[in-house]
């Protein structure tokens, strides 16, 4: 068995008793003791260029790495003190799996470390103690740390929803009805080639585009993408700020989306999860009146709205195709209606114009589900996010119950 406390111990001695009086103050010679190990100079300097190949540029590199060798040396004695150590194969794989999640091979990974004056014995020492820790946590605290489905269902909605990014996406909707699909498709073409040659989207949208969004300059706002119709998500897929998609269409013309901004709004990993919607659409015809009259006929019912509360009941007062609709996939819904309804939180409503008719939408609610593979990865990061808690409380009571002394 290959023990991290032995490798300490073997420092220790070379420290104390092999060390020649004109190294006493050198490298090797020794900065501080925790309980008995020691750190030494050498120590310190191997792991601050560790942490500088790791791309860990903070200005007081020093005391990180004293901070990190301190703890290290009581997670190893913690560790020892329960039997545990960390054999050859254990080792290789641990280096082959940190090499793996960088991109590299094991041969590659001590090429660097040796480029970087990392000695292997350094380097292995770091990484073993991250083992030995995880261990130990495991069997002191894995029960305690592992989630319950109460846990999980808790957490299921938060992190559904929740994406490491969102984006602000805008619009330029242009409807088959008045110039008819061959103009249509020719525009939303030549639309797009300008676009991508620099021209304002802002003012495009603004000058062609027959969605509410228009008078905004196109912006729908920040959305989370699994909120976005299939369609609508593929399309966009890949694309970077500023990047304009293909046309995409659907059922009333076509659509012409960008991704104008993004920004990162977490560290949470993404979740596999399938989203179903409730939602009402309440049509209003354009008769004699005209659109104006619609609209305020729109807008008087959208003031009026609870939710979705009655609108089943309402749906007779309206035009064909009002009611309220589902629960159903969000891949089920035609791109348009789930384009607005990804805009809106629930009980939230919107206006889709039509050249025939108004469509209020209201979304009643909007449910996240998760895959079984979706589950595991939130049950696995719950119990680390729980084991890390659980470690730093344990690692804090380690340092109030240890002598650590500067020499």
């Amino acid at each position: 068995m290959v023990r991290l406390i032995k490798y300490i111990s073997l420092i220790g001695a070379m420290v104390f008793g092999l060390a020649l009086p004109a190294l006493a103050q050198g490298a090797y010679s020794v900065a501080y003791r925790v309980n008995q190990a020691v750190i030494s100079n050498y120590d310190i300097d191997q792991r601050m260029k560790l942490f500088r190949l790791l791309g860990d540029n903070r200005p007081n590199a020093r005391q990180i790495a004293i901070d990190s060798l301190i703890d290290d040396r009581l997670k190893t004695e913690a560790a020892g003190n329960f039997g545990l150590a960390i054999d050859q194969a254990t080792m290789a794989r641990a280096i082959e799996g940190y090499a793996q999640q960088r991109n590299m091979t094991s041969r590659q990974l001590m090429s660097r470390l040796r480029g970087a004056g990392i000695a292997r014995e350094s380097f292995e020492e770091f990484l073993g103690v991250s083992v030995l820790w995880g261990d130990l946590l495991r069997g002191l605290y894995g029960d305690q740390a592992r989630p319950s489905e109460i846990d999980l269902n808790a957490q299921l909605n938060t992190y559904a929803v929740s994406s490491a990014t969102t984006i602000q996406l805008g619009e330029i909707n242009l409807s088959y009805l008045g110039r008819g699909q061959d103009a249509t498709v020719a525009l939303a073409e030549q639309l797009v080639s300008r676009l991508r040659s620099g021209e304002s989207f802002s003012k495009l949208a603004r000058e062609y585009s027959q969605s509410p969004s228009a008078a905004n300059g196109g912006v729908i706002g920040w959305l989370a993408p699994n909120r976005l119709p299939p369609q609508i998500a593929a399309a966009i897929r890949g694309l970077g700020r500023g990047k304009i998609a293909d046309p995409v269409y659907i059922p009333s013309g076509i659509v012409i989306i960008a991704v104008l901004d993004s920004r990162t709004v977490s560290q949470q990993i993404e979740i596999p999860v399938s989203v179903n919607l409730t939602y009402a659409q309440m049509v209003i015809p354009v008769a004699a009146g005209g659109a104006a009259q619609a609209m305020t006929q729109a807008n008087r019912l959208r003031r009026s709205l609870d939710g979705c509360r009655g609108l089943s009941a309402m749906a007779g007062d309206y035009g064909q195709g009002s009611g309220v609709f589902g629960p159903v996939p969000l891949a089920s819904i035609d791109t348009d209606i789930g384009l607005a309804l990804a805009r809106l939180d629930p009980r939230e409503s919107i206006v889709l114009q039509g050249a025939e008719a108004l469509r209020v939408l209201v979304l009643c609610d909007r449910v996240s589900e998760m895959s079984p593979e979706g589950r595991e990865t939130l049950r696995n990061q719950l119990f680390s996010q729980n084991l890390g808690a659980l470690s730093e409380g344990y690692l804090l009571e380690l340092r109030r119950n240890s002598s650590i002394i500067r020499q």
